[in-house]
Order: structure tokens, then C-alpha cells, then sequence
């Protein structure tokens, strides 16, 4: 396997500083919540760059596929200690793709009792969406392959590239999921 840079350390930086400029002028974030384990370093960046001293942070892990590869279930572990009631709520995931995640755990907050409840995606695949659901905040818009690094992996592999990297077999790069 190979990596091939596809967003640059430098473009990652700019852009979450984008992001974080564009979410603190149009929300009011109370709580960050978090989607373990790719988002973790995107996370940490966007709420230092947010410069909100009051932040919550909170992290959760979110599963939408159950055992197998096809959408059957749902569940969450994390949001059973946040009060999150009457809260505006900025969720944050890696990579918004097929969006039964990021929809279904919006969904959970807002049952919750939050306020307001935003999204925000590093990457986006919009050819992989299988639900009607849009994001409300994306860094960049990728093409369908399997990324890995700024906290996205392989095997446990490549989280610490300090860039997104395609990996690579020759000249075919494998697709995920």
C-alpha cells in the first residue's frame, strides 16, 4: 500500500479555521459533541479555533450498521451523562457519507431536548448518501475513497498523518466501506 496526499496538512488548518469562523458567527455552540474515533483530532482543532472558553465537549460513539455492512440498527454510547436540554448542540463527525450516522444521532440529541442541534462534517461523499440529510457545515466534498489520517485509520493504522491521504494499491485505490 501507498499514500497519496489528496488535502494537505496546510489545507486542513485553513479550512477548520474557515469553519470555525463561519459556525461562531452563525450559532451559538454550547456543547460540542463529538463522533469517536475519526473525528477526535478535527474536533480538538474546530473547538480550539472556536476560542469559546465555555464550551462543552463531549465525546460519543455512534454505530448505524450493527453486525453486518447494511443499515439495520442503531445506538449510541455517551449521551446518557451530557445535559444537553435547552442547549445548542454543534454534533462533528469525520466523514458525513452515507448520513444514517449523523441523521440518526441529530435525531437522538433533539429527542434529548436540545435547543438547536448542527452539523458539521470534515469530509463529505455525497455520492455514498443513502438518506435524505443534509449537513450543515463540511470542510471539504471527496470523492469515494478510503481515507485515512487527522484521525481517520486503516487497521489502527494512519491516524496521526498530519494530512488526508488516499491509500493506494498501484493504481487503484480501494473504496470504502
Amino acid at each position: 500500500m501507498r499514500l497519496k496526499t489528496l488535502i494537505s496538512c496546510e489545507a486542513l488548518q485553513a479550512r477548520v479555521a474557515e469553519l470555525a469562523q463561519e459556525i461562531s458567527e452563525k450559532e451559538k455552540v454550547e456543547v460540542l459533541v463529538g463522533v469517536l474515533t475519526g473525528s477526535f483530532i478535527f474536533v480538538a482543532d474546530l473547538a480550539r479555533a472556536m476560542r469559546l472558553a465555555d464550551l462543552r465537549i463531549q465525546f460519543v460513539r455512534a454505530s448505524s450498521y450493527g453486525n453486518g455492512t447494511e443499515h439495520s440498527s442503531f445506538s449510541v454510547n455517551g449521551l446518557e451523562d451530557l445535559d444537553i436540554a435547552g442547549k445548542n448542540v454543534l454534533l462533528v463527525d469525520d466523514i458525513f457519507d452515507t448520513g444514517h450516522t449523523l441523521k440518526n444521532l441529530a435525531e437522538e440529541i433533539s429527542r434529548r431536548g436540545a435547543a438547536s442541534v448542527r452539523t458539521c462534517a470534515l469530509l463529505d461523499k455525497p455520492s455514498r448518501r443513502e438518506v435524505d440529510f443534509a449537513v450543515d457545515y463540511a470542510g471539504f466534498t471527496i470523492e469515494n475513497r478510503f481515507v485515512v489520517g487527522y484521525g481517520l485509520d486503516y487497521a489502527g493504522k494512519y491516524r496521526a498523518l498530519p494530512e488526508i491521504a488516499c491509500l493506494c494499491d498501484g493504481e487503484n485505490s480501494k473504496k470504502e466501506k
